[in-house]
């Protein structure tokens, strides 16, 4: 999943009764109980099958890793046939394969279209507690790669629709599963698939199963998403590695180099000093200021969660403005001279790589801010250094979702259901891309509803997904689709 941290949204919570009569207030009285007690029956035998797909290491990011990629998508077939849908498959892209399943025996109802994805970031096994691929369930909680983010969307809503397939022989509404294998690389071949299969994937709905809510009480809506951009590059200052000794002093080294080129992206206030970056940021509104200053934050929070002791950024800006409406240029990899885990070798580093990520507000384009600094890199290059660039597969743009329509109001409805209480609007710093890609090519919002929470260490060692969670969002699906079986399909 392409996200950082979720935060309130500067939106006014909205009712959809106020436009659509699809109210936030009067909840529909769907009895769940017999769900509950199917899901309960078949715990064991669920919980089993989720550790199952965690322990396939699709990771879609290692080349060696594409067979396991493949199984995962295998697995995912076969379960799909073995709950009952008409249609299980995998389509070939020119990269990993989605898995694509549909049962749509309920004519006059609306059809809904599910997205997901069920490739995994890489780890490091040393600092993983219990491996990261031999799947285990402790404490109330299922802990993985993948765990959390996000077999647990694709898992939520495929052991739905068994236990509504088991349970009254159909389903309330026509439903399309599509599964993504390439989101943790930025879906490069999403938004062709989608251009091709169009008639395939016609839908009146869409819904996010990536997704997270705050904790176990609050329930939330994701209205924001940054886009995103990123680059590889190398800077190189010899032909091989030089004794540290005989050499040092007169031989330009590639670290070196490479850390002062890093240094060039920023100023002193932590605002990157590349030109142009900012130049198609939209400045807040005096209004969006007045609301943002009325959201409660605690960056103690964060840096609890996360082990950190201070909060950098340009203090002109508030922490949430900073991940809302403002781009980042962040040093997510880096790598140069010897650097095994023990040993000291005396060298002079002959080369030495850094990757970036960008995140993207406003009306930044990718290609241009990667444009802009291929070219700061190139005229910051210390003496001797030459560079070479990588270029990431496609760029994702920023996205929001409007909160005046039925597609909202159903979500809404759900997680009021489900919480007690009207979900929180939220942005995201991170980044979905494949929502834009179905909003450009099938005309769809597709409203984030899934059941991680952000202490579930995604991509982090150690991940985990709560075992409540899972039972919550198979409810929630339960009611959710019975919901919008009501609709009369005018969007």
């Amino acid at each position: 999943m392409r996200k950082l941290h979720f935060a309130l949204l500067l939106l006014p919570l909205f009712s959809v009764a106020q436009k659509k009569k699809v109210s936030t207030r009067q909840l529909p009285d769907i009895p769940l109980a017999r769900y509950e007690q199917y899901f309960t029956s078949h715990q064991e035998q669920h919980l089993r099958e989720y550790t199952e797909i965690v322990s396939i290491p699709a990771i879609s990011s290692v080349p060696s890793h594409a067979g396991d990629v493949q199984a995962a998508a295998k697995w995912i077939v076969n379960k799909m046939k073995s709950i009952g849908l008409s249609n299980a498959q995998l389509i070939p892209t020119d990269g990993n394969p989605v898995v694509f399943g549909s049962w749509e025996k309920a004519p006059g109802k609306p059809t809904l279209l599910v997205y997901a994805h069920y490739d995994v970031q890489p780890v490091k096994e040393s600092e993983w507690r219990i491996p990261p691929f031999s799947a285990k369930v402790q404490d109330g909680k299922i802990f993985g790669r993948g765990a959390s983010d996000d077999k647990s969307g694709v898992m939520i809503t495929l052991l739905t629709t068994e236990a509504m397939l088991a349970l009254d022989g159909n389903l309330p509404v026509n439903i399309k599963f599509m599964f993504d294998g390439e989101e943790e690389i930025g879906s490069p071949h999403f938004g062709s698939f989608l251009e091709k299969n169009k008639q395939l994937l016609r839908a009146d709905y869409a819904i996010n199963a990536d997704g997270d809510q705050p904790n176990d009480s609050t329930g939330s809506m994701v209205m924001a998403l940054r886009g995103a951009a990123t680059l590889e590059f190398i800077l190189k200052t010899a032909n091989m590695d030089a004794h540290s000794g005989q050499f040092g002093g007169k031989t330009p080294n590639a670290a070196v180099a490479m850390a002062q080129v890093i240094a060039s992206f920023y100023d002193e206030k932590g605002n990157v000093a590349v030109k142009g970056f900012y130049d198609k940021v939209a400045p807040l509104t005096a209004d969006e200021k007045a609301l943002l200053a009325k959201v409660p934050y605690d960056k103690n929070d964060d840096m609890k969660l996360l082990g950190t002791t201070a909060e950098v950024g340009d203090t002109n800006f508030s922490p949430l403005e900073r991940i809302w409406y403002r781009p980042t240029l962040e040093i997510v990899g880096m790598q140069s001279g010897y650097t095994a885990p023990e040993g000291h070798s005396n060298i002079i580093p002959a080369n030495a790589m850094a990757r970036i990520t960008c995140r993207l507000v406003s009306n930044q384009n990718g290609k241009e801010v990667i444009d802009q600094i291929v070219d700061h890199i190139k005229s910051h290059l210390p003496t001797g250094a030459s560079a070479v660039f990588h270029y990431g597969q496609g760029y994702a743009v920023p996205m929001k979702f409007p909160a005046d329509n039925k597609a909202f109001g159903y979500v809404a409805n759900t997680l009021e259901k489900m919480y007690g209480k009207a979900p929180i609007q939220l942005a995201t710093g991170g980044t979905v891309g494949p929502l834009i890609n179905i909003k450009q090519e099938l005309g769809l919002y597709a409203y984030s509803m899934g059941f991680q929470q952000p202490d579930e260490r995604w991509h982090s060692d150690n991940e985990f997904f709560r075992v409540s969670s899972l039972r919550k969002g198979e409810l929630a699906y339960c009611y959710y689709l019975q919901l919008l079986s009501r609709d009369a399909v005018k969007k």
